[in-house]
């Protein structure tokens, strides 16, 4: 699930930005740090932090909520199998080069092993090794690609994005184009979670037919 801004551009959809009327512009309003970013108190949903700019997460519908409850018992129930690793809703993660460090709070994270924390309560402060974000009805798909890119660039291994309207789900890696998956396929971990494999359809809540 992307972002949105508080006090920030909007899309127009056709490749160009517009300011709202009700912030001040990007020239005129100030830039925080991370150190300013952190100190202030978490909100629901949680708030990220991309150059300089808070953004906060879109109100997950229930249909987000049911697909992020279905993979994270997916993937949990892999690493319990496998003994290894940690998986994590809304986990934040402060990571990036020197003068660009972001604050991104995936919709799940799979983190190995090794790299798990001891303290469980404090952001991780390094990129995820796999990374999913649900598409919200209101996302923006240019916010959403530059976040993936920045996840790729800045060492996370796999993003995937689910979209619950297509019942798709898109898988990223750094070193290979992206795939789009659709029902009769099937997801798997790679070299970030191998031996993890579900069929695309598992990932959400089976479709009924609506009643009056």
């Amino acid at each position: 699930m992307t972002s949105g801004p508080v006090g920030e551009e909007n899309d127009t959809g056709r490749g160009q930005l517009i300011m709202t009327t009700t912030v001040t512009t990007a020239a005129t309003r100030p830039r925080l740090t991370l150190e300013q970013f952190e100190a202030r108190r978490d909100t629901k949903p949680a708030s990220e932090f991309v150059c300089g700019e808070i953004f906060r997460k879109s109100m997950p519908n229930p249909m987000h909520a049911v697909i992020q409850n279905i993979v994270s018992f997916l993937l949990r129930r892999f690493i319990m199998r496998a003994g290894r690793g940690e998986v994590g809703s809304e986990w934040r993660c402060t990571f990036g080069p020197p003068g660009d460090i972001r604050s991104y709070v995936p919709d799940l994270v799979y983190i190995t092993e090794e790299r798990v924390p001891a303290d469980l309560g404090e952001p991780f402060r390094a990129a995820p090794d796999l990374a999913v974000e649900i598409l919200s009805p209101n996302d923006r798909p240019g916010r959403l690609l530059r976040k993936v890119l920045f996840y790729l660039r800045h060492g996370v291994r796999m993003v995937w994005v689910i979209d619950p309207k297509r019942r798709s789900v898109t898988v990223y890696t750094p070193d290979a184009d992206e795939r789009e998956l659709v029902a009769g396929d099937t997801l798997d971990g790679g070299d970030v979670l191998p031996g993890f494999r579900v069929p695309v359809t598992d990932l959400f809540p089976r479709e009924r037919v609506a009643t009056r």
